[in-house]
Protein backbone atom coordinates (compact mmCIF):
# COMPACT_ATOMS: atom_id res chain seq x y z
CA UNK A 1 0.00 0.00 0.00
CA UNK A 2 1.35 3.40 -0.92
CA UNK A 3 0.76 6.56 1.12
CA UNK A 4 2.52 9.94 1.14
CA UNK A 5 5.49 10.50 3.43
CA UNK A 6 3.60 12.60 5.99
CA UNK A 7 0.40 10.52 6.02
CA UNK A 8 -1.68 9.99 9.13
CA UNK A 9 -2.92 6.66 10.49
CA UNK A 10 -6.40 7.47 9.11
CA UNK A 11 -4.96 7.93 5.61
CA UNK A 12 -3.20 4.57 5.94
CA UNK A 13 -6.49 2.92 6.93
CA UNK A 14 -8.22 4.46 3.89
CA UNK A 15 -5.40 3.26 1.62
CA UNK A 16 -5.67 -0.28 3.06
CA UNK A 17 -9.41 -0.24 2.45
CA UNK A 18 -8.92 0.92 -1.16
CA UNK A 19 -6.24 -1.70 -1.78
CA UNK A 20 -8.35 -4.57 -0.42
CA UNK A 21 -11.43 -3.49 -2.38
CA UNK A 22 -9.47 -3.26 -5.66
CA UNK A 23 -7.85 -6.63 -5.04
CA UNK A 24 -11.20 -8.28 -4.33
CA UNK A 25 -12.74 -6.73 -7.45
CA UNK A 26 -9.88 -8.13 -9.58
CA UNK A 27 -10.04 -11.59 -8.04
CA UNK A 28 -13.84 -11.79 -7.87
CA UNK A 29 -13.81 -12.49 -4.12
CA UNK A 30 -16.20 -11.32 -1.43
CA UNK A 31 -18.10 -8.28 -2.68
CA UNK A 32 -18.57 -6.49 0.62
CA UNK A 33 -16.53 -6.21 3.80
CA UNK A 34 -17.76 -4.38 6.85
CA UNK A 35 -14.90 -2.01 7.61
CA UNK A 36 -16.80 -0.76 10.64
CA UNK A 37 -16.58 -4.32 12.03
CA UNK A 38 -12.90 -4.68 11.07
CA UNK A 39 -11.82 -1.47 12.83
CA UNK A 40 -13.96 -2.35 15.87
CA UNK A 41 -12.45 -5.85 16.09
CA UNK A 42 -8.81 -5.34 15.08
CA UNK A 43 -5.94 -2.94 15.83
CA UNK A 44 -3.31 -1.95 13.32
CA UNK A 45 0.12 -2.42 14.87
CA UNK A 46 3.71 -1.65 14.02
CA UNK A 47 6.64 -3.10 15.96
CA UNK A 48 4.28 -4.19 18.76
CA UNK A 49 2.75 -0.71 19.15
CA UNK A 50 -0.92 -0.09 18.43
CA UNK A 51 -1.65 2.65 15.90
CA UNK A 52 -4.48 3.95 18.07
CA UNK A 53 -4.57 7.67 17.27
CA UNK A 54 -5.97 8.26 13.75
CA UNK A 55 -4.63 11.83 13.66
CA UNK A 56 -1.06 10.90 14.52
CA UNK A 57 1.43 10.82 11.64
CA UNK A 58 3.02 7.54 10.62
CA UNK A 59 6.43 9.17 11.04
CA UNK A 60 5.67 9.68 14.75
CA UNK A 61 5.31 5.91 15.11
CA UNK A 62 8.62 5.42 13.27
CA UNK A 63 7.03 3.92 10.15
CA UNK A 64 9.15 4.35 7.01
CA UNK A 65 9.26 2.98 3.44
CA UNK A 66 8.70 -0.75 3.09
CA UNK A 67 7.79 -1.23 6.75
CA UNK A 68 5.11 -3.75 7.60
CA UNK A 69 2.01 -3.11 9.70
CA UNK A 70 -0.17 -5.91 11.05
CA UNK A 71 -3.69 -6.50 12.25
CA UNK A 72 -4.12 -7.92 15.75
CA UNK A 73 -7.38 -8.88 17.34
CA UNK A 74 -8.60 -6.58 20.11
CA UNK A 75 -9.11 -8.16 23.50
CA UNK A 76 -12.54 -8.12 25.07
CA UNK A 77 -13.06 -5.70 27.91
Amino acid sequence: VVVVQNASVLELKKALRRHVQLRQARQGGVQHLSWKYIWRTYHLTYAGEKLADDRKKLREYGIRNRDEVSFIKKLRK
